[in-house]
């Protein structure tokens, strides 16, 4: 498998030569909840960790402008949940990124959360918030939007089913997916949104926020609960994408197949 390196950013950003050098792997499609997933998509170890390995040389090479926070809530819910995060190259969207590794996104997020996300999976909604804006999301920051991603739906859609068409062109090295993990008794990061992906909860007051209310600017925000302090410092650190993989396997009662490392 071709790899991203930091030293060739032309190549990563601009060449449609370079999208068509990785090969899929010789494996069948297969369908689920209305979707044709590619091979290189299906949520299996190596794949996991393969697209975990490109979001980070993407990352290295680009820094954030090409990456962004991805969240995940149920239908009409008002519980947004971090899941992790995406990249990719300049002639891939990020809505493209979503909706070519929507299984593997999907999969990740409905195992990361058994009791808030795995019951809706194949109605799960996918949001996206500019890369490393964890703090300002906590924060609620009013700028700060959530975008959502359409769920395609090619079996009764032909405008979705080109969409899907044109996505799967592209090869899983042109994009990437670093799914969140949770260390100890983490219980994971989450904002609360509207259904336009605008803040449902008042901004909280920040060191900025309090220097313009003293020169006579207003404030509009609260200040942070002692709770709430305490969740903006535990800010989500990674473990060994594989490792999820198998204790969800074995939560779920499957065999762990170590041969996929």
């Amino acid at each position: 498998t071709a790899t991203v390196r930091s030293q060739s950013p032309l190549i990563l950003f601009q060449s449609r030569d370079w999208i068509d050098e990785v090969s899929e792997d010789d494996m069948m499609d297969v369908m689920k909840d209305g979707l044709l997933i590619k091979p290189d998509m299906r949520y299996i170890p190596r794949n996991v960790l393969r697209q975990s390995q490109t979001f980070v040389a993407i990352r290295e090479a680009a820094g954030t402008d090409l990456t962004n926070d991805v969240y995940m809530r149920e239908p009409n819910a008002e519980t947004f949940w971090f899941v992790g995060k995406l990249a990719r190259i300049s002639d891939v969207s990020p809505a493209q990124a979503v909706q070519r590794q929507w299984n593997l996104i999907e999969t990740h997020a409905a195992n990361l959360r058994p009791i808030d996300l795995f019951p809706s999976r194949g109605r799960l909604e996918i949001w996206l918030a500019p890369g490393d804006s964890e703090m300002e999301v906590a924060y609620n920051k009013p700028d700060l939007v959530f975008t959502q991603v359409p769920r395609l739906d090619p079996q009764n859609n032909a405008k979705d089913e080109e969409t899907l068409a044109i996505v799967n062109k592209f090869k899983s090295n042109t994009m990437g997916f670093q799914g969140e993990m949770y260390e100890g008794g983490e219980e994971g990061f989450r904002t609360w949104r509207n259904n336009d992906g605008t803040p449902a909860k008042p901004e909280i007051s920040t060191p900025d926020n309090d220097a313009t209310a003293a020169a006579g600017g207003g404030d509009a925000t609260r200040a942070p609960t002692d709770e709430e302090l305490e969740k903006l410092q535990s800010m989500l650190q990674g473990q060994d994408i594989n490792e999820l993989y198998k204790e969800q396997q074995r939560r779920a009662g499957q065999p762990v197949n170590d041969e996929d490392d």
